[in-house]
Protein backbone atom coordinates (compact mmCIF):
# COMPACT_ATOMS: atom_id res chain seq x y z
CA UNK A 1 0.00 0.00 0.00
CA UNK A 2 1.32 3.49 -1.13
CA UNK A 3 2.60 5.29 2.38
CA UNK A 4 2.15 8.91 2.84
CA UNK A 5 4.76 10.65 4.42
CA UNK A 6 5.02 13.93 6.54
CA UNK A 7 8.17 15.14 6.71
CA UNK A 8 10.00 18.24 9.03
CA UNK A 9 12.22 19.94 6.95
CA UNK A 10 14.24 23.45 7.59
CA UNK A 11 16.46 26.26 6.08
CA UNK A 12 18.88 26.75 8.34
CA UNK A 13 22.08 25.16 6.71
CA UNK A 14 21.35 26.68 3.53
CA UNK A 15 20.25 30.26 4.19
CA UNK A 16 16.86 29.76 2.82
CA UNK A 17 17.10 26.34 0.37
CA UNK A 18 15.04 23.62 2.49
CA UNK A 19 17.04 20.22 3.60
CA UNK A 20 15.69 16.72 4.30
CA UNK A 21 17.05 14.15 6.31
CA UNK A 22 17.87 10.74 3.82
CA UNK A 23 19.44 7.60 5.12
CA UNK A 24 21.61 5.65 2.68
CA UNK A 25 22.54 1.82 3.60
CA UNK A 26 20.90 2.39 7.43
CA UNK A 27 23.70 4.50 8.25
CA UNK A 28 22.93 8.00 10.14
CA UNK A 29 21.13 10.39 7.82
CA UNK A 30 22.48 12.86 5.72
CA UNK A 31 21.51 16.72 4.77
CA UNK A 32 20.04 16.55 1.50
CA UNK A 33 18.89 19.98 -0.54
CA UNK A 34 15.15 19.56 -1.45
CA UNK A 35 14.96 20.87 -5.29
CA UNK A 36 12.58 20.90 -7.86
CA UNK A 37 15.02 22.33 -10.56
CA UNK A 38 17.10 19.56 -10.51
CA UNK A 39 16.44 15.58 -10.80
CA UNK A 40 19.55 13.92 -9.31
CA UNK A 41 20.05 11.99 -5.90
CA UNK A 42 23.42 12.68 -5.37
CA UNK A 43 25.65 12.48 -2.16
CA UNK A 44 28.95 13.84 -1.08
CA UNK A 45 31.22 10.98 -1.53
CA UNK A 46 33.83 11.87 1.75
CA UNK A 47 30.19 10.90 3.56
CA UNK A 48 29.16 7.80 2.00
CA UNK A 49 31.41 5.18 0.70
CA UNK A 50 29.53 2.43 -1.46
CA UNK A 51 32.91 -0.26 -0.50
CA UNK A 52 31.56 0.40 3.38
CA UNK A 53 28.24 -0.62 2.22
CA UNK A 54 27.40 -4.29 2.18
CA UNK A 55 23.95 -3.76 0.63
CA UNK A 56 25.19 -1.47 -2.36
CA UNK A 57 26.48 -2.30 -5.38
CA UNK A 58 28.46 -0.37 -8.06
CA UNK A 59 27.82 0.30 -11.65
CA UNK A 60 29.28 1.22 -14.95
CA UNK A 61 27.15 4.98 -14.66
CA UNK A 62 28.54 8.75 -14.22
CA UNK A 63 27.12 11.44 -13.46
CA UNK A 64 28.33 15.19 -13.98
CA UNK A 65 26.70 18.60 -13.15
CA UNK A 66 27.20 22.29 -12.59
CA UNK A 67 26.16 23.26 -9.13
CA UNK A 68 27.02 26.18 -6.96
CA UNK A 69 30.82 25.95 -6.06
CA UNK A 70 31.50 23.89 -9.73
CA UNK A 71 31.17 20.89 -11.62
CA UNK A 72 31.36 17.49 -9.54
CA UNK A 73 31.93 13.92 -11.21
CA UNK A 74 29.95 10.95 -9.43
CA UNK A 75 29.54 7.31 -9.87
CA UNK A 76 25.99 5.92 -9.81
CA UNK A 77 25.10 3.38 -7.70
CA UNK A 78 22.54 1.13 -6.62
CA UNK A 79 21.58 1.61 -2.71
CA UNK A 80 19.34 1.70 -0.38
CA UNK A 81 17.70 4.71 0.78
CA UNK A 82 15.10 5.52 3.45
CA UNK A 83 12.70 9.23 4.21
CA UNK A 84 11.11 8.72 7.83
CA UNK A 85 8.60 10.87 9.41
CA UNK A 86 10.15 10.61 12.32
CA UNK A 87 10.92 8.94 15.38
CA UNK A 88 7.89 5.96 15.35
CA UNK A 89 6.52 7.19 12.38
CA UNK A 90 6.46 5.87 8.71
CA UNK A 91 9.42 5.13 6.45
CA UNK A 92 9.68 4.41 3.08
CA UNK A 93 12.48 2.40 1.93
CA UNK A 94 13.59 2.49 -1.77
CA UNK A 95 16.16 -1.03 -2.18
CA UNK A 96 18.32 -0.17 -5.26
CA UNK A 97 18.02 3.69 -5.67
CA UNK A 98 20.14 5.73 -8.49
CA UNK A 99 22.22 7.53 -6.02
CA UNK A 100 25.38 9.37 -7.66
CA UNK A 101 28.06 9.43 -5.07
CA UNK A 102 30.98 12.32 -5.62
CA UNK A 103 34.53 11.24 -6.18
CA UNK A 104 35.38 15.15 -7.68
CA UNK A 105 33.83 18.13 -6.06
CA UNK A 106 34.85 20.95 -4.73
CA UNK A 107 34.56 22.19 -1.21
CA UNK A 108 30.75 23.89 -0.77
CA UNK A 109 29.35 22.04 -3.98
CA UNK A 110 26.35 21.43 -1.83
CA UNK A 111 26.56 24.24 0.30
CA UNK A 112 26.26 23.26 4.02
CA UNK A 113 23.79 20.39 2.92
CA UNK A 114 25.27 17.05 2.18
CA UNK A 115 24.11 16.48 -1.93
CA UNK A 116 20.60 17.27 -3.67
CA UNK A 117 17.38 15.43 -3.80
CA UNK A 118 16.18 16.42 -7.19
CA UNK A 119 12.71 16.26 -7.13
CA UNK A 120 12.40 17.22 -11.68
CA UNK A 121 11.66 14.94 -14.60
CA UNK A 122 14.10 12.36 -16.32
CA UNK A 123 14.86 14.67 -18.50
CA UNK A 124 17.24 16.21 -16.38
CA UNK A 125 18.85 13.26 -14.56
CA UNK A 126 21.35 11.91 -17.44
CA UNK A 127 23.82 9.79 -17.09
CA UNK A 128 27.17 8.24 -19.04
CA UNK A 129 27.25 4.36 -19.14
CA UNK A 130 31.12 3.83 -18.97
CA UNK A 131 33.17 1.03 -20.15
CA UNK A 132 34.06 -0.28 -16.77
CA UNK A 133 32.85 0.39 -13.33
CA UNK A 134 32.76 3.98 -12.50
CA UNK A 135 33.87 4.03 -8.89
CA UNK A 136 36.82 2.17 -9.08
CA UNK A 137 37.95 4.21 -12.38
CA UNK A 138 36.59 7.23 -11.42
CA UNK A 139 37.06 9.09 -14.68
CA UNK A 140 37.47 12.26 -15.24
CA UNK A 141 35.46 15.18 -17.15
CA UNK A 142 38.03 14.91 -19.76
CA UNK A 143 36.91 10.77 -20.94
CA UNK A 144 32.98 11.39 -20.61
CA UNK A 145 33.66 10.92 -24.71
CA UNK A 146 34.42 6.93 -23.81
CA UNK A 147 30.61 6.84 -22.20
CA UNK A 148 26.91 6.89 -24.06
CA UNK A 149 24.42 8.82 -22.24
CA UNK A 150 21.48 7.01 -20.55
CA UNK A 151 18.69 8.47 -18.95
CA UNK A 152 17.70 7.74 -15.08
CA UNK A 153 14.97 7.46 -13.14
CA UNK A 154 14.36 10.18 -10.53
CA UNK A 155 13.95 8.40 -6.87
CA UNK A 156 10.37 9.78 -6.66
CA UNK A 157 9.85 8.29 -9.84
CA UNK A 158 11.28 4.60 -8.48
CA UNK A 159 9.61 4.92 -5.80
CA UNK A 160 6.51 5.43 -7.26
CA UNK A 161 6.92 2.45 -9.45
CA UNK A 162 7.77 0.21 -6.90
CA UNK A 163 4.38 1.32 -5.20
CA UNK A 164 5.79 2.87 -2.29
CA UNK A 165 4.31 6.07 -2.48
CA UNK A 166 2.00 7.59 -5.16
CA UNK A 167 4.14 9.99 -7.62
CA UNK A 168 3.49 13.38 -5.65
CA UNK A 169 4.46 15.96 -2.99
CA UNK A 170 3.97 19.05 -1.33
CA UNK A 171 5.71 21.39 0.50
CA UNK A 172 4.32 23.52 3.66
CA UNK A 173 6.88 26.52 4.20
CA UNK A 174 6.89 30.06 5.57
CA UNK A 175 10.16 31.95 4.39
CA UNK A 176 12.46 32.01 1.38
CA UNK A 177 15.44 33.13 3.66
CA UNK A 178 16.38 31.97 7.12
CA UNK A 179 15.37 34.26 9.51
CA UNK A 180 17.67 35.54 11.62
CA UNK A 181 15.73 36.80 14.40
CA UNK A 182 16.47 34.70 17.01
CA UNK A 183 20.39 34.03 18.45
CA UNK A 184 19.84 29.98 17.21
CA UNK A 185 17.99 30.64 13.73
CA UNK A 186 17.21 26.54 13.90
CA UNK A 187 14.94 27.19 16.92
CA UNK A 188 12.64 29.48 14.69
CA UNK A 189 9.91 27.90 13.95
CA UNK A 190 8.99 29.66 10.54
CA UNK A 191 12.84 28.34 9.54
CA UNK A 192 10.96 24.98 9.92
CA UNK A 193 8.71 23.87 7.35
CA UNK A 194 6.98 20.38 6.00
CA UNK A 195 7.45 18.04 3.42
CA UNK A 196 4.94 15.65 2.34
CA UNK A 197 6.09 12.64 0.26
CA UNK A 198 3.17 10.98 -2.04
CA UNK A 199 0.52 13.09 -0.35
CA UNK A 200 -1.49 16.35 -2.01
CA UNK A 201 -4.20 18.17 -1.67
CA UNK A 202 -6.09 15.44 0.02
CA UNK A 203 -4.31 17.17 3.33
CA UNK A 204 -7.02 19.15 3.77
CA UNK A 205 -6.00 19.58 7.53
CA UNK A 206 -2.56 21.56 5.69
CA UNK A 207 -4.83 24.18 3.95
CA UNK A 208 -7.53 26.15 3.29
CA UNK A 209 -9.65 28.18 1.01
CA UNK A 210 -9.52 27.85 -2.65
CA UNK A 211 -6.69 25.77 -4.74
CA UNK A 212 -5.04 27.38 -7.87
CA UNK A 213 -4.02 24.56 -10.13
CA UNK A 214 -0.77 25.83 -12.52
CA UNK A 215 -0.71 23.68 -15.39
CA UNK A 216 3.18 21.95 -16.11
CA UNK A 217 3.54 22.84 -19.71
CA UNK A 218 6.74 20.77 -20.51
CA UNK A 219 8.32 17.76 -18.54
CA UNK A 220 12.24 18.28 -17.74
CA UNK A 221 12.21 21.24 -15.07
CA UNK A 222 8.15 22.26 -13.95
CA UNK A 223 7.67 24.55 -16.34
CA UNK A 224 4.95 26.78 -16.33
CA UNK A 225 3.24 29.45 -18.90
CA UNK A 226 3.24 32.80 -17.07
CA UNK A 227 0.66 34.97 -18.65
CA UNK A 228 0.88 37.79 -16.64
CA UNK A 229 2.25 39.72 -13.21
CA UNK A 230 0.61 42.07 -11.48
CA UNK A 231 1.27 44.44 -9.02
CA UNK A 232 -1.86 45.86 -6.87
CA UNK A 233 -4.10 46.96 -9.45
CA UNK A 234 -1.77 47.19 -12.53
CA UNK A 235 -0.77 44.45 -14.72
CA UNK A 236 2.02 43.22 -17.49
CA UNK A 237 1.78 40.17 -20.06
CA UNK A 238 4.61 38.15 -19.81
CA UNK A 239 5.82 36.65 -23.54
CA UNK A 240 6.15 33.37 -24.55
CA UNK A 241 9.19 31.84 -24.40
CA UNK A 242 11.94 32.61 -27.50
CA UNK A 243 10.98 30.55 -30.08
CA UNK A 244 14.02 28.07 -31.25
CA UNK A 245 15.48 29.22 -27.85
CA UNK A 246 17.31 26.84 -25.18
CA UNK A 247 14.17 26.92 -22.61
CA UNK A 248 10.85 25.08 -23.06
CA UNK A 249 8.37 27.29 -21.65
CA UNK A 250 9.08 31.38 -19.83
CA UNK A 251 8.61 30.09 -16.60
CA UNK A 252 10.12 27.55 -14.38
CA UNK A 253 8.96 26.97 -9.99
CA UNK A 254 12.14 25.65 -8.35
CA UNK A 255 12.06 25.08 -4.74
CA UNK A 256 15.73 25.61 -4.64
CA UNK A 257 15.77 29.06 -5.11
CA UNK A 258 15.52 31.76 -2.96
CA UNK A 259 14.66 34.60 -5.34
CA UNK A 260 12.25 35.45 -7.91
CA UNK A 261 14.43 35.95 -10.56
CA UNK A 262 12.44 37.27 -13.81
CA UNK A 263 13.73 38.00 -17.23
CA UNK A 264 15.49 41.24 -17.11
CA UNK A 265 12.83 42.87 -19.42
CA UNK A 266 9.54 41.97 -17.37
CA UNK A 267 11.68 42.88 -14.32
CA UNK A 268 11.86 46.51 -15.85
CA UNK A 269 8.59 46.17 -16.28
CA UNK A 270 7.44 44.87 -12.68
CA UNK A 271 9.32 47.38 -11.51
CA UNK A 272 7.85 50.28 -13.16
CA UNK A 273 4.29 48.92 -11.75
CA UNK A 274 5.48 49.31 -8.43
CA UNK A 275 6.67 52.75 -9.38
CA UNK A 276 3.25 53.79 -10.80
CA UNK A 277 1.75 52.59 -7.33
CA UNK A 278 4.71 54.71 -5.64
CA UNK A 279 8.15 55.91 -6.94
CA UNK A 280 9.64 54.87 -3.58
CA UNK A 281 8.57 51.48 -3.36
CA UNK A 282 10.35 50.99 -7.16
CA UNK A 283 14.05 52.48 -5.40
CA UNK A 284 13.42 50.19 -2.48
CA UNK A 285 13.07 47.26 -4.61
CA UNK A 286 16.04 47.79 -6.65
CA UNK A 287 18.60 49.07 -3.71
CA UNK A 288 17.24 45.88 -1.51
CA UNK A 289 17.80 43.00 -3.71
CA UNK A 290 19.25 39.32 -2.87
CA UNK A 291 22.83 40.33 -3.11
CA UNK A 292 22.71 44.15 -1.31
CA UNK A 293 23.41 44.66 2.35
CA UNK A 294 19.40 44.92 2.73
CA UNK A 295 18.03 48.36 4.73
CA UNK A 296 16.89 48.66 8.09
CA UNK A 297 13.02 47.12 8.35
CA UNK A 298 11.53 49.44 11.18
CA UNK A 299 11.24 51.88 7.64
CA UNK A 300 9.15 49.90 5.89
CA UNK A 301 5.44 49.70 6.14
CA UNK A 302 4.64 46.62 4.71
CA UNK A 303 0.96 47.39 5.19
CA UNK A 304 1.00 49.88 2.28
CA UNK A 305 2.90 47.51 0.02
CA UNK A 306 0.44 46.14 -2.68
CA UNK A 307 0.28 41.93 -3.30
CA UNK A 308 2.40 40.75 -6.38
CA UNK A 309 0.26 38.19 -8.37
CA UNK A 310 1.30 35.43 -10.81
CA UNK A 311 -1.23 34.68 -13.23
CA UNK A 312 -0.30 31.34 -15.21
CA UNK A 313 -2.18 29.16 -17.24
CA UNK A 314 -3.97 26.79 -15.41
CA UNK A 315 -4.49 22.95 -15.02
CA UNK A 316 -8.13 23.07 -16.89
CA UNK A 317 -7.38 25.84 -19.20
CA UNK A 318 -8.26 28.83 -17.20
CA UNK A 319 -5.54 31.20 -15.37
CA UNK A 320 -4.47 30.38 -12.17
CA UNK A 321 -3.34 33.20 -9.77
CA UNK A 322 -0.50 32.87 -6.79
CA UNK A 323 -0.64 35.27 -4.86
CA UNK A 324 2.65 36.52 -2.90
CA UNK A 325 2.10 38.94 -0.29
CA UNK A 326 4.35 42.12 0.55
CA UNK A 327 5.84 40.01 3.71
CA UNK A 328 7.01 37.00 1.45
CA UNK A 329 8.62 38.95 -1.61
CA UNK A 330 9.98 41.26 1.24
CA UNK A 331 12.03 38.70 3.82
CA UNK A 332 12.48 40.76 6.85
CA UNK A 333 15.51 39.54 9.34
CA UNK A 334 17.42 38.07 6.28
CA UNK A 335 20.81 39.27 6.43
CA UNK A 336 20.72 39.73 10.15
CA UNK A 337 18.00 40.76 12.73
CA UNK A 338 16.20 44.14 11.75
CA UNK A 339 17.61 44.17 8.27
CA UNK A 340 15.41 43.30 5.49
CA UNK A 341 16.12 42.40 1.59
CA UNK A 342 13.90 41.83 -1.40
CA UNK A 343 13.54 38.66 -3.09
CA UNK A 344 12.79 40.42 -6.70
CA UNK A 345 16.05 40.84 -9.05
CA UNK A 346 16.48 40.60 -12.41
CA UNK A 347 18.49 37.73 -14.91
CA UNK A 348 20.45 40.36 -16.52
CA UNK A 349 19.66 38.34 -19.68
CA UNK A 350 20.98 34.92 -18.30
CA UNK A 351 18.15 32.89 -18.37
CA UNK A 352 17.65 32.90 -22.14
CA UNK A 353 13.84 34.42 -22.03
CA UNK A 354 13.35 32.34 -18.62
CA UNK A 355 12.02 33.30 -15.04
CA UNK A 356 12.90 31.31 -12.34
CA UNK A 357 10.32 31.27 -9.90
CA UNK A 358 11.29 30.50 -6.18
CA UNK A 359 10.15 30.11 -2.55
CA UNK A 360 9.17 33.36 -2.19
CA UNK A 361 5.99 31.55 -4.34
CA UNK A 362 6.06 28.53 -1.88
CA UNK A 363 6.16 31.09 1.55
CA UNK A 364 2.98 30.80 3.06
CA UNK A 365 1.61 28.59 0.48
CA UNK A 366 0.70 24.26 0.77
CA UNK A 367 2.35 23.59 -2.64
CA UNK A 368 1.08 20.11 -4.49
CA UNK A 369 3.45 18.85 -7.30
CA UNK A 370 1.38 16.06 -8.66
CA UNK A 371 2.67 14.27 -11.33
CA UNK A 372 -0.13 10.95 -11.23
CA UNK A 373 -1.66 12.51 -14.50
CA UNK A 374 -2.29 9.91 -17.23
CA UNK A 375 -3.34 12.11 -19.81
CA UNK A 376 -3.08 15.82 -20.15
CA UNK A 377 -0.73 18.30 -17.86
CA UNK A 378 0.88 17.39 -14.69
CA UNK A 379 -0.38 19.70 -11.93
CA UNK A 380 0.94 22.31 -9.49
CA UNK A 381 -1.29 23.23 -6.92
CA UNK A 382 -1.24 26.14 -4.69
CA UNK A 383 -3.37 26.72 -1.58
CA UNK A 384 -3.01 28.90 1.31
CA UNK A 385 -1.39 27.24 4.29
CA UNK A 386 -2.82 26.92 7.99
CA UNK A 387 -1.42 30.30 10.42
CA UNK A 388 0.02 28.35 13.28
CA UNK A 389 2.82 26.30 12.67
CA UNK A 390 2.53 22.68 10.93
CA UNK A 391 2.67 19.88 13.28
CA UNK A 392 4.29 16.78 11.68
CA UNK A 393 2.64 13.65 12.33
CA UNK A 394 3.24 10.02 11.30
Amino acid sequence: MASVLRIPINNTLMGGDFTIALAIGGAAPLNLLLDTGSSMLVVNGALYNPASDPHASTTQLLQTANFMSGTFMASVVHASVALSSGPGGTTVTLPNANLAVTYDNRPGTFGQADGILGLAYAALDTAYRMPADTWHNKYTADQLGLGQQADLDPAIAQAAAAGLIEEKFAYAVRRAITRQALDDPSADPLNAGLFVLGGGTECTDLYRGPVASVAVVHEQFYNTNLLAIQVGTRSTPVPPAPPGGRVASNSIIDSGASAITLDQDLYTKVIALFAAENAAFATALENNGPTSNGCDQTQLDLTRWPPLRFVFQGSDGAEAIVTVAPEDYWQFDSISRGIASTTLCGDNGMLGGQSNLGLPLFSNHFVVFDRTATSGNNVISFAESLEEPVTVTS
